[in-house]
């Protein structure tokens, strides 16, 4: 296997960023993409809108208080592009971990299936039915209600302004089209933990990750938190809409805002489940296992320091030895906490920040900064 394989190396797009000397899972060629596609889809708009003056005010609503626009193009796209690279760099060093933890048997069964996934990676026909799926949305994607309602920079009626048409040939297809793209990696992932979960796999109840020893794929899993983080930016950007323009309260949003962000987590989260039954497993086994060994083991320290009489258990610590108990007793606590889950808390609470905290900027509609600094900083001290 490539040292430096990844599911974000291949496809259409990488071979034309990198036949051009700017693949956009390089580090040093990202920020350039991103501003690249910033100036091509913002700047037009901005000038468009500012010569028909509908940049500032002169419309119900102005390019500049219309929040799906900057939450979408200048923070939610340049994500998607900056995401890149480390999700690159966690992909090919946690598929090196993989590799290592199939037994000897199953080698050849993991490499046919890192082959199939190559030729799904490397086909350009994925890509291509996705760029296809984000140019048919400029005529089958439903419009925000704030744009049926009256004029806004976007649209007199039913007619599109020359900002509102760039936007709509330019920016949306774009956006639409590498939002697809890390959802057809996502796909490609959760492939290969399915595959990967059906495996013979070296795992150990007592590894310290308290994951049996595949802690690490909640460390690759992350490498798609900008999913959560971009979604929530678009609902935050619609929601903003709506209570600003069309006067809906933002507490009657919070049954939808919740459930959005329960669903989220719930999709994020959920391919990790695949390894769930493995792990329950080994936990399970490795328990009973331990626990009649500590049977043996204490029978022989209470013989060698009690006098106690010992049955026919087997000699397993030199003489009885308090510190070869304690380590026994050591790892079947270890293996007595182990998660059967392979997500660690920390990278849990990166995702619950990544689903939450864009959310978050909606407050300010209903309470200033400076109001919601000081009502927190009161109920903390």
């Amino acid at each position: 296997m490539d040292e430096r394989y990844s599911l974000m190396r291949g496809g259409l797009l990488y071979r034309l960023t990198h036949a051009g000397g700017a693949a956009w899972t390089e580090r040093a060629h990202a920020p350039w993409i991103a501003f690249a596609l910033l100036m091509v889809v913002l700047v037009p708009v901005v000038v468009f809108a500012a010569i028909d003056r509908r940049l500032l005010g002169g419309v119900g609503v102005p390019l500049l208080h219309d929040y799906t626009v900057w939450a979408r193009f200048a923070i939610a796209m340049p994500a998607l592009i900056l995401a890149a690279p480390l999700a690159d760099e966690r992909m090919w060093r946690s598929l090196g971990h993989l590799r290592n933890l199939v037994q000897a048997d199953d080698h050849a069964n993991f490499e046919r299936a890192l082959t199939k996934l190559r030729r799904w990676r490397d086909s350009v026909w994925p890509e291509l039915i996705l760029f296809a799926i984000a140019i048919a949305g400029i005529f089958a994607a439903p419009t925000l209600p704030l744009y049926e309602q009256g004029a806004t920079w976007r649209n007199d009626g039913t007619q599109l302004t020359p900002a509102g048409l760039w936007l709509s040939w330019v920016g949306f297809p774009v956006f639409r089209f590498l939002a697809l793209l890390w959802l057809w990696r996502f796909v490609l992932w959760v492939c290969l933990l399915a595959r990967f979960s059906r495996l013979d796999l070296a795992l150990h109840a007592a590894h310290p990750d308290g994951c049996g020893g595949v802690g690490f794929l909640g460390y690759a899993h992350a490498s798609f938190l900008v999913m959560p983080i971009v979604t929530g930016l678009l609902v935050a950007g619609s929601c903003a809409v709506e209570v600003e323009h069309l006067g809906v309260r933002l507490d009657s949003l919070r049954l939808v805002l919740g459930g959005y962000a329960v669903l989220v987590l719930a999709v994020m989260l959920a391919p990790l489940l695949l390894l769930t039954p493995k792990l329950a497993a080994l936990k399970r086994n490795s328990l009973l296992a331990y626990g009649a060994l500590g049977t043996d083991a204490s029978e022989e320290f209470e013989s060698r320091w009690l006098g106690r009489s010992r049955r026919d258990a087997a000699p397993i610590l030199d003489g009885g030895d308090p510190s070869a108990l304690a380590d026994l007793t050591a790892v079947y606590a270890t293996a007595s906490r182990m998660g059967t889950v392979p997500v660690q808390r920390w990278i849990l609470l990166q995702f619950i920040g990544a689903t939450v905290l864009p959310l978050l900027p909606l407050l300010l509609l209903v309470m200033p900064l400076d109001q919601l600094v000081q009502k927190l900083f009161s109920m903390l001290v």
